[in-house]
C-alpha cells in the first residue's frame, strides 16, 4: 500500500503543468485548505519529494531523480508562464521563435503583470529578463504549443509593437529594426495586420518610431505612413530611450535620430 505522501505526490504529479504546480492547484488536487497545502509542499521539499521553484511554485521530482542532482523543466517558456503568470514570452524571445532574428539571447523574455522584484532572474538554470507591463497589456498574444502545453507569446506584429514602445525588450533599437526588415522581406508579413495590431496596442511613442523606420526601411507602404501620420501625438521621443544623446530632429515624425539605422540593413 502506498504512503500517503506517495499518494499525494502522485495526485499532485498528475495535475502538475511540465511538472510544476502552485500552492493553489495543489490544494484544489488534494482538497484541503490553501495554507495547508503550502505546508504540505513545504514538507514534499524537504523530503525531496518536490523542490522550490519561487514562493508559491514547486516543480514535482521525476522518482530517478539522483539526490541533489539539479534537475529543471525543459522548457523555459512552461516555467515563465507558471512562474510570472499572467504574462507572456515576447521581445527578442518572440522574434526568435518565429524566425525573425538569428541572434541568440540567453535570457527567456517575459512580459508579465505579476509583482516581480527584480528584472533580471534564474530559475531551475534558465535565466529570464522580467519586464512589468500593466495586467490590460496581457491581452491580444497567440498560444502556440510547446510539447504537451500551451504557451502565450507575441504574435510578429505584437513583437514588433511591443519593441516599438520599448526598444529594449528586443535588444535595442538597432536589432529591432533589423527584426522588422526581416518581417517586410518574410513571406508571412501582413502590413495591413501590423498596422491594426499597432492600433490596438500602440502608444504615442511607438506610431513615432513606426512612422520613421517605415519610411525608412518600407518606403512603398503608403497606408501604413498615412496610418502613423494620423496617430501622431505632441512631443518628441528618441528613437532608441537607451541612448542618451539626442542626435537629429526629423520634425515630420517627431524623433530625435539618436542612433543610425541604414534603410537597406536595418544596422548601424
Amino acid at each position: 500500500m502506498l504512503s500517503p505522501s506517495r499518494v499525494s505526490i502522485a495526485r499532485i504529479a498528475r495535475a502538475s503543468c511540465g511538472g510544476l504546480i502552485g500552492v493553489d492547484a495543489a490544494a484544489k488536487t488534494l482538497s484541503i485548505p490553501r495554507r495547508a497545502a503550502a505546508v504540505k509542499l513545504a514538507a514534499l521539499a524537504r523530503r525531496g519529494w518536490v523542490t522550490r521553484v519561487r514562493r508559491g511554485l514547486y516543480m514535482v521530482l521525476p522518482l530517478e531523480t539522483e539526490p541533489d542532482r539539479p534537475t529543471a523543466p525543459n522548457d523555459p517558456w512552461v516555467l515563465a508562464r507558471e512562474a510570472f503568470s499572467p504574462c507572456y514570452i515576447g521581445g527578442w524571445s518572440a522574434a526568435e521563435h518565429w524566425g525573425l532574428t538569428e541572434q541568440l539571447f540567453r535570457s527567456t523574455l517575459v512580459l508579465t503583470a505579476a509583482h516581480v522584484r527584480s528584472r533580471s532572474l534564474r530559475l531551475l538554470n534558465h535565466e529570464f529578463r522580467l519586464f512589468r507591463v500593466p495586467r490590460s497589456r496581457i491581452t491580444g498574444v497567440t498560444l502556440v504549443w510547446r510539447g504537451a502545453e500551451r504557451v502565450s507569446v507575441s504574435g510578429r506584429e505584437r513583437t514588433i509593437v511591443d519593441g516599438l514602445r520599448s526598444p529594449e525588450i528586443c535588444g535595442g533599437m538597432r536589432h529591432l529594426a533589423d527584426i522588422m526588415r526581416e518581417y517586410g522581406a518574410s513571406k508571412d508579413c501582413d502590413f495591413r495586420r501590423l498596422a491594426a495590431v499597432a492600433k490596438e496596442a500602440a502608444n504615442g511613442a511607438a506610431w513615432k518610431r513606426l512612422g520613421y523606420l517605415a519610411e525608412l526601411l518600407w518606403p512603398k507602404e503608403k497606408a501604413l505612413l498615412d496610418e502613423a501620420r494620423t496617430r501622431l501625438t505632441a512631443g518628441t521621443v528618441r528613437l532608441d530611450p537607451a541612448v542618451r544623446r539626442r542626435g537629429k530632429l526629423v520634425r515630420r515624425w517627431r524623433v530625435w535620430t539618436n542612433v543610425a539605422i541604414n534603410a537597406w540593413t536595418g544596422t548601424a
